[in-house]
């Protein structure tokens, strides 16, 4: 009796919450397409600074993945340091979270180079 109460409960809350995720995935495409439109009024001096801002911080993200690849490897060689896994299975999380955003990042990097070679044209 108590468990057949629950399924509707559940199924209303998915109702519910299923656009949520649909409309925050839509949200980071707007964010995307007004950040360019943001930086469409800068100089090829600002696009430059901004690549090489950019590339400092890829540089760091970079140097944190390597790390941890480092340390997953460690954990594979020697897996009764970490017998369930829990750590690696962290690091593995956290590892695919810091080359995505470095992905993204590498974007943006390219992006300004793509708008300083164009206002060259340009000029």
């Amino acid at each position: 009796m108590n468990k057949t109460i629950f399924i509707p409960f559940f199924l209303v809350g998915m109702l519910l919450c299923l656009p949520q995720f649909v409309l925050a995935s839509e949200g980071s495409q707007e964010q995307n397409s007004s950040w360019k439109l943001e930086m469409q009024g800068w100089s090829i001096q600002e696009h430059m600074a901004a690549a090489k801002d950019k590339e400092v911080e890829a540089q760091s993200l970079r140097s944190r993945v390597l790390h941890l690849g480092e340390r997953i490897a460690h954990f594979e060689k020697k897996p009764y340091f970490d017998p369930k896994g829990i750590q690696r299975n962290s690091m593995n999380l956290i590892a695919s979270t810091l080359t995505g955003e470095l992905n993204r990042l590498n974007k943006e990097i390219a992006w300004h180079f793509r708008q300083a070679d164009h206002a060259k044209l340009i000029e």
